[in-house]
Formats: C-alpha cells, structure tokens, sequence
C-alpha cells in the first residue's frame, strides 16, 4: 500500500456539493450538483446531475438533463488538486429533453444528444481539471478560474 500524505488522507472520502454549480455564456447555462468520490489509491469518481439550457435562436429553447459518471485519478500537491479523467469509461446519460417546454420522445434525438455530450471536446473541457482547494475536516473548497464550489463532507475512507 502506497503511504500517503496528510493532506491526502485528508480528501479519501465522498463529498457533495450542497447547492448547484452554475456556468453561464451568451446563449448556454450549465447546472451541476457533484458527489465525489477521492480513494486512497488516487483514483476518484464523480457522479453529477447536470442540466444543460440552451437558446438555439431567439424562439427555440432546448432543457437537457443527464446523469453523468466520471472516473479517473487525482493528485493532490499542496493546494493544487488535479483529477485527470478517463476519457475511455465515462459516460454521459440523458434523462430527458424538451423544446420550448414540450418533452422530446423521440430515441433518435435523444440518442444523438448523448453522442454529442460523451464526445470527445465535451468531456475534455468539462472533466480536466486543476484547481486550488482549501480543505478542512468537513468542507473543500475548490477555487478554478475565479469561481468557488463548496464540497461537504458525506464519509471519511480509512485504512
């Protein structure tokens, strides 16, 4: 068994955001809530409901909501924690779809927004991260490109 750092020992554990995790452009919003999973062994893996919004022209409206499982390994050098994902086993499910409000049922379409969400630039620019975090007993906090996401404490992984 590998010896770990303090600091290290410290994230082994499960973690949830408490309230969602909101990225907006021009036309798209992005809504997450995260539960992470950082193991002993530095692998870690993400589960996250996502709700993705986007204003396709001024009266076209798609909602998107997905499941997505993300799993990899992670460093952590003194504040800077790095999750490298593996791009090959995650996977992006879509819960459901609607235009302008009204539910969209057909498999094809869903089918072709699940190939476009677990695609090779979307999960490369959602999933790789190294962000500067500040951890205490019960709460990180991860701090990347100016925003700050909370992380709570769920359970403790000890030896």
């Amino acid at each position: 068994m590998a010896v770990m750092t303090v600091q290290a020992q410290s994230i082994c554990g499960t973690w949830r955001t408490m309230q969602p995790v909101v990225n907006t452009e021009e036309y798209v919003s992005l809504s997450f809530n995260y539960t992470f999973t950082f193991n002993e062994d530095d692998t870690f893996n993400t589960v996250a409901e996502m709700t993705v919004s986007m204003e396709l022209e001024p009266t076209k409206a798609l909602e998107i909501a997905c499941s997505m499982d993300v799993s990899g390994t992670y460093t952590l050098d003194g504040d800077q924690l790095t999750c490298t994902p593996n791009l090959d086993t995650n996977k992006v499910e879509v819960l459901s779809a609607s235009m302008n409000g009204v539910v969209i049922e057909d498999p094809s379409v869903i089918k072709n927004l699940e190939s476009v969400l677990n695609g090779p630039s979307f999960k490369v620019n959602l999933f790789s991260m190294t962000s500067t975090v500040k951890v205490t007993d019960q709460m990180i906090e991860v701090i990347q490109n100016g925003k700050t996401m909370q992380l709570m404490r769920l359970s403790t992984i000890k030896n």
